[in-house]
């Protein structure tokens, strides 16, 4: 019984980290979790008949996953990481003279100012645009701050 559950649980958690990343993956989890559901069903029931029936379950499942999977791969629109960092605030490491780099959720970026203007180091800077790699900042003004602050 535990083969199952364990089984149940690796197909639910690999189907949740699909979903939250928004793309198919290697599907490790799916497979571990299908080849646990069917030892844990031969070793559960002595009647070849509800093994069979477990059997075909397993296979609807993986039929239906397999489908819903491809259809998110071929028509789904995929994200990259640089567009999502759209309209995020950071900060900058090296002065932008235009350009330098910025720090934006931990991850440090080549970036220029929008502007032209040089931005100094450590100042709060807002992402408005993504140019390949490199991504383009403007400085974040006092009225922009207490703009946020009064948001909250």
């Amino acid at each position: 019984m535990a083969l199952v559950v364990i089984g149940l649980g690796l197909y639910f958690a690999d189907l949740d980290v699909d979903l939250d990343v928004g793309i198919p993956g290697l599907d490790v989890g799916g497979i571990a979790a299908g080849i646990c559901i069917i030892v844990g069903a031969f070793l559960l029931f002595e009647d070849m008949r509800i093994v069979v029936g477990v059997l075909v379950a397993v296979s609807l499942f993986a039929t239906v996953r397999a489908i819903v999977r491809y259809r998110i791969t071929r028509f789904g629109r995929y994200r990259s990481r640089s567009e999502t960092v759209l309209g995020l605030t950071g900060y900058t490491t090296t002065a932008l003279e235009p350009r330098g780099s910025v720090r934006v959720d931990g991850e440090l970026w080549s970036a220029v100012s929008d502007s032209g203007e040089p931005i100094g180091e450590g100042v709060e800077v807002i992402i408005s645009d993504v140019d390949g790699l490199t991504l383009k900042v403007f400085e974040v003004s006092e009225a922009d701050r207490s703009a946020r602050i009064e948001r909250s």
